[in-house]
């Protein structure tokens, strides 16, 4: 039995996909790193605590709360707002939170 010779990986071409792939995912992530995922708690002081209309819950994403924050000014005049991390102790109210880009 011979073995197919034609069927053999070129070393150097692979390193240089796997270099470039390295790259691409590296630059991935650190963009990833730059934004971190934001829920934005927007409540309305003159509505009931009861009231439906009290609280909205925007999520987005920013590089720090206060960026989170001012993309949803706009959205919510007249809201105190609030800022958390989607990973933390709100994460389950990001399943029904408004998404702003």
């Amino acid at each position: 039995m011979t073995p197919a010779t034609d069927t053999q990986i070129d070393l150097f071409t692979w390193a240089r996909d796997l270099e470039r792939e390295n790259k691409r995912v590296a630059d991935i992530n650190a963009e990833r790193s730059r934004r971190r995922g934001y829920l934005v708690f927007a409540t309305d002081p003159s509505k009931d605590v009861d009231s439906a209309e009290y609280q909205q819950v925007y999520a987005t994403e920013a590089r720090t709360p206060n960026q989170a924050v001012a993309k949803i000014r706009p959205l919510a005049e007249g809201r105190r707002l609030r800022a958390f991390l989607t990973t933390g102790k709100y994460r389950d109210e990001l399943a029904d939170a408004r998404w702003v880009a």
